[in-house]
């Protein structure tokens, strides 16, 4: 199990290089798993997150997030 944070504002679900290991940290973690902790803050970015995959996660966590919306285009979260 990992944690996986939401960096960088706009971007595909599916884009590694907004997925870090720490809030606010670089990018390049990978997508999360269903056995993965998923968590949009502060230091998330602003703009949308397009659910273009599966969003697969263990948990979802959102803290200080009223800028970042999630897009999804028909697929599941799990």
């Amino acid at each position: 199990m990992a944690t996986r944070y939401w960096i960088g504002g706009t971007g595909n679900w599916n884009d590694t290089a907004h997925w870090s290991t720490t809030s606010g940290g670089v990018g390049g973690a990978s997508v999360p798993t269903e056995a993965d902790d998923v968590v949009f803050d502060s230091n998330s970015g602003t703009g949308t997150v397009t659910v273009n995959a599966i969003a697969n996660m263990r948990d979802c966590t959102f803290a200080q997030t009223q800028l970042i919306t999630l897009a999804n285009a028909a697929y599941a979260f799990n």
